[in-house]
Order: structure tokens, then sequence, then C-alpha cells
């Protein structure tokens, strides 16, 4: 059985108040496909790169900031197991989860796309 935390990548954080264009110009300099959104101080979501450029190109979004097209922040402890991450993601219809250790530090994200790619540990 694969641990959760065996596929966390490490994420970078963005201000709730960041643009749609300077996040995705951060996050593509950065070579990053995702990021923690801060609101007040506090973890308030995750945006991916590829759901901005997407809204980006669809829509007039000058002035647009990334709060307005976050996940919400779902997390896991590092040792649960994969399947139990993707049932959540499922569960919630999202496609990135937070990881954190034992203490709720946040270690880093882990995709659905990321879980979907890996071999079964059957």
């Amino acid at each position: 059985m694969s641990l959760i935390g065996e596929f966390a990548s490490p994420t970078p954080t963005l201000d709730s108040k960041t643009t749609i264009f300077d996040a995705i110009e951060y996050m593509i300099l950065n070579d990053c496909d995702h990021a923690f959104v801060q609101h007040e101080d506090k973890m308030a979501g995750i945006v991916a790169t590829s759901q901005l450029l997407e809204n980006y190109k669809s829509e007039d979004m000058l002035g647009s900031t990334i709060r307005e097209y976050m996940e919400p922040l779902l997390m896991i402890k590092s040792n649960e197991p994969e399947a139990r991450a993707a049932e959540i993601m499922a569960e919630h219809d999202v496609n990135f989860i937070a990881v954190t250790n034992q203490n709720g530090v946040l270690l880093g994200v882990v995709s659905l796309n990321n879980l979907n790619s890996q071999p079964s540990s059957l």
C-alpha cells in the first residue's frame, strides 16, 4: 500500500488578491502546476495553472483574482493511503489535496492526475 506522502510535491503559496495574470506568470516562471491560496493569513484553497490558463483564454479576466477560481483546500495526513486521497477528492469533486505531516504542517500537494498515472500498488 502506497502512502499519500510519497506523492506530495512542494507547493508555493500565493495571496488571494494575486491577479490571474500574475499568478499564471509566477507559476510558469517557477515551473509550478498549482499553488496554495492564502487569505487573511489562513490557507483558503488551491489553484491550478491549467485551470487559470483555460479560464484566462475564455473570459475577460482583467483584474480578476485567484480567489475567484480556487478549489477548496482539503487536507490529508502523509501516512494515509493513496486510495483514501483519491476517495476524498472524488467525494468533493476536486483535483488536488494538500498533504500535511502528523502535526498539520503543509508538506505539499497531490493531484488526481498524479495518482491516476501511478502504477497500481496491489
